[in-house]
């Protein structure tokens, strides 16, 4: 399961250059699944989190460090 770390969601070449985020619009879960918060965590210790953030277009899925730094970045367009 590689991972890449980006310095933020548009970087990561995943969110489409209109999307724009929705006022308050973000919800914040911790990293519950075991392996996955451990590969996190050797990528870059520290807290990890879980975001939903909804936008313009669809909503971006992803997980933030506590750094800024976010990694698994997905897109899903509004039908």
């Amino acid at each position: 399961m590689p991972l890449n770390l980006y310095p933020s969601i548009r970087a990561s070449g995943s969110v489409p250059a209109d999307w724009k985020p929705q006022k308050g619009g973000a919800l914040k879960y911790p990293v519950r699944n075991a392996v996955l918060h451990t590969y996190l965590q050797q990528l870059m210790p520290g807290k990890w989190q879980k975001v939903i953030k909804y936008g313009s277009s669809g909503e971006v899925l992803y997980f933030e460090h506590v750094s800024g730094q976010v990694a698994d970045v997905k897109f899903f367009a509004n039908d």
